[in-house]
């Protein structure tokens, strides 16, 4: 969205207020357009979308407690949160403001103002409109994939390691605990954010995701903080931060092991402060978020004062929870891999494949070094190369090891091969530990103890 589709309105009793505000903002470029009273205000907001919104906060005469203004912007708050309204006042008061800002006002200009901050404080308020927009669009769009597919693939989850990670968020996503999660890559810690946030106070609000191992560093303050236009050669607009954009919602910073020391700082002051200066601003802006972090880096790298401050990633991991790699949590690889298959036979519309007993236990005991991802990404293959109605291991792009007895490269580990028997002999009997424990010439506790053994 550019700035030339942005429309900004001003209300005002006044019309010699409304004039000069016009022709004040008039630089900004985009379209402007004027009300004189709350009726005329709510008339043009039930015509369409605006972008931001200069409020008075008295319209009746005499009046000087912004009780008017305050009401108005409560009910455009409540039809229309991401319009960025700035309230204006010539008998301003600081409790005033600060009561304007709790009810989600962004910004507070005492009349008479500079035309050159009346600017920056309407530029900035577009930019933040944008950028909420443009959050509450992406979100619309993965609920929409939600709803195609119940399940995603993070979520699914049996295994003991998984129940003790679900037990955790049902616990602290409702609260505002900023939370960080650890794990190997591919391990679903995005997807997990995300299932925290959906389940938080805060699912109506945005959720902002910013992959730190993807932004060059040079652009990392920016990307976070935001910056003013002319702050720096290359800025020629303003630009609202992800932490500002997640405003009343959740920021979650994939891969913050990556951030460099001195902006590690930069993001500890915004925490304990709760607000953000963007580059070439001259004054912060009040940031209401809740924290979510990850990285593929171990606690023990973390906890290294040359590689992270101590004091941030203490404010980062009142919650810390550790996702298991998929090796760790094979009796997921069974419905993981049903929902890939049935996911991607819809996407790529092909029949739907079916999965043999004996492949399924040579997928179970597959390393999967790319853990779920990686997983996603066979079923994808697989769907797509398979030609017989039974999927075979050659569809998948990985190398399995081949089954004890076949004529092909069988594994002689004892303890894998005694793993991989005593599963086929589950799976062939049912589950059936005592006619699996009969087949195998095991006593029932004997087997019991080897299931155990191999987390079978």
């Amino acid at each position: 969205m550019d700035m030339n589709s942005d429309t900004l309105l001003i209300c005002d009793d006044d019309p010699d207020v409304l004039i000069a505000a016009r022709l004040a903002l008039q630089p900004l470029g985009c379209a402007i357009e004027m009300a004189g009273s709350p009726a005329d205000l709510r008339a043009r907001l039930e015509r369409g979308p605006v972008t931001a919104l200069l409020l008075d906060l008295n319209f009746t005469r005499g009046a000087a407690d912004g009780s008017e203004g305050l009401a108005l912007l409560d009910g455009i708050r409540r039809d229309d949160p991401t319009l960025s309204a700035v309230l204006m006042t010539g008998f301003g008061t600081v409790g005033l403001a600060v009561e304007a800002l709790k009810r989600g006002a962004v910004d507070f200009v005492l009349k008479p103002w500079q035309n050159d901050k009346l600017i920056a404080t309407m530029s900035s308020a577009l930019s933040l409109t944008r950028a909420k927009r443009e959050a509450r669009d992406l979100q619309r769009r993965n609920d929409g994939l939600s709803a195609e597919t119940p399940e995603t693939d993070g979520i699914i989850g049996r295994a003991p390691a998984m129940t003790r990670i679900f037990d955790v968020i049902r616990r602290a996503a409702p609260t505002d605990a900023n939370i960080l999660l650890l794990g190997e890559s591919g391990t679903g810690k995005e997807v997990m954010a995300r299932e925290i946030h959906r389940q938080s106070q805060r699912a109506h609000g945005p959720l902002v995701a910013v992959d730190l191992g993807a932004v060059p560093e040079t652009l990392f303050e920016s990307e976070l903080f935001g910056h003013r236009k002319g702050s720096f050669t290359g800025a020629h607009s303003d630009r609202v931060g992800r932490v500002e954009a997640a405003h009343g919602g959740t920021l979650f910073l994939d891969e913050i092991g990556n951030l460099p020391m001195h902006l590690q700082g930069k993001l500890l002051t915004v925490l304990e402060r709760r607000e953000v200066t963007p580059i070439g601003a001259n004054r912060p802006i009040p940031v209401d978020i809740r924290l979510i972090s990850a990285t593929n880096r171990s606690a023990a790298d973390l906890a290294r004062e040359e590689l992270f401050r101590q004091d941030l990633l203490f404010r980062i991991k009142t919650v810390q929870l550790t996702l298991p790699p998929l090796r760790e949590r094979r009796d997921d690889i069974g419905p993981l891999l049903e929902h890939f298959l049935a996911l991607y036979a819809r996407k790529h519309h092909v029949p739907r494949r079916r999965l043999s007993p004996e492949l399924l236990a040579l997928l179970e005991d597959h390393a999967w070094p790319g853990n779920v991802r990686e997983l996603r990404h066979a079923a994808e293959s697989a769907t797509i190369l398979a030609a017989g109605e039974k999927l075979q291991a050659d569809d998948f792009p990985i190398t399995l090891a081949a089954p004890s007895g076949s004529g092909d490269a069988a594994s002689f580990d004892l303890d894998t091969v005694e793993r991989q028997t005593i599963r086929r002999a589950l799976l062939h009997f049912a589950g059936n530990v005592s006619l699996a424990a009969a087949a195998l010439g095991l006593t029932r506790p004997a087997l019991y103890r080897r299931m155990a053994k191999y987390g079978l």
